[in-house]
């Protein structure tokens, strides 16, 4: 995966980012962040918000 460069962001469109995934996502919005493009970074926690979240409450419950 490529980094975000400076002036990019219009590579990264919503469609795009919810192609990748989760892990990809993440990796995605800690780039971004780190190289200021909030745009993106906005994006991408849109997107991980819309993504059902794996092994929750419940889970940690059938552990113990």
């Amino acid at each position: 995966m490529r980094l975000v460069r400076p002036g990019r962001t219009a590579a990264w469109t919503r469609d795009r980012i919810e192609g990748l995934s989760t892990p990809e996502v993440r990796q995605l919005r800690d780039n971004a962040a780190r190289l200021s493009e909030a745009e993106v970074v906005g994006m991408c926690e849109e997107v991980l918000k819309a993504r059902p979240k794996v092994g929750g409450a419940k889970a940690k419950r059938a552990v113990a």
